[in-house]
């Protein structure tokens, strides 16, 4: 089965309730057996048998795992956007440190949850994501920090700092822990050394340069 078109172009689009259930009960599968194997090792096949559809049906939403893989990872991504939002919505009127720090704590605990699936799914995303999509998404979620910022009561007493460099702090360390050492997310000093890194380039703000 060919998949040059986008691995985002679903073949089936669900619309019905039915349809959107089979489509998560084959993402959730995707993601099961990947915390079980490679991606190298995953057939179509073995995704359709714990999904529990056949494997023409699997072929009707999707043309191959590359495209499963795509849609996995973009609902995670779109998923933890659309909890951000709502966190800053939360905060809107607060101190900026007050924000970020709940963002941080939310942020964490939410990867917490599931680490074997998160790292399984950051591994896959550096080897099938082109630079178009890394693009997207990496201006998606500094446009939330932004918008973090905007909400604070005290925005203007941090001239110089970016959210693009606290995007970048957060999600290098927090990605990168997932792939080396997932269990550590669990521990508070994780949490105490994140906040330590991103309140420290807040109150620095004199030696600090917007680059965004």
């Amino acid at each position: 089965m060919s998949e040059t078109a986008s691995p985002l172009k679903l073949r089936r689009k669900p619309v019905q309730q039915r349809s959107k259930m089979t489509q998560l009960a084959i993402l959730d599968a995707f993601v099961r057996l990947l915390v079980e194997k490679s991606y190298a090792d995953l057939t179509m096949r073995d995704i359709a048998l714990v999904a529990g559809v056949g494997l023409g049906t699997l072929y009707e939403y999707f043309p191959g795992k590359k495209s499963i893989a795509a849609h996995c990872i973009h609902e995670r991504m779109k998923n933890i956007g659309a909890q951000m939002r709502i966190w800053v919505a939360l905060q809107h009127g607060q101190p900026l440190q007050d924000i970020v720090t709940d963002l941080l704590e939310r942020i964490i605990l939410l990867h917490a949850d599931k680490t074997e699936e998160w790292s399984a799914l950051i591994f896959l995303e550096r080897q099938i994501s082109n630079m178009e999509a890394y693009s997207a998404l990496y201006g998606q979620v500094v446009d939330i920090w932004e918008s973090a910022f905007a909400a604070s009561s005290d925005r203007a007493a941090y001239p110089n700092t970016s959210p693009a460099i606290v995007h970048a702090a957060v999600y290098g360390v927090l990605y990168q822990t997932l792939m080396l050492s997932p269990q550590s997310l669990q521990e508070p000093e994780f949490l105490a050394q994140m906040k330590n890194l991103v309140l420290g380039y807040l109150q620095i703000t004199d030696q600090s340069v917007r680059i965004r």
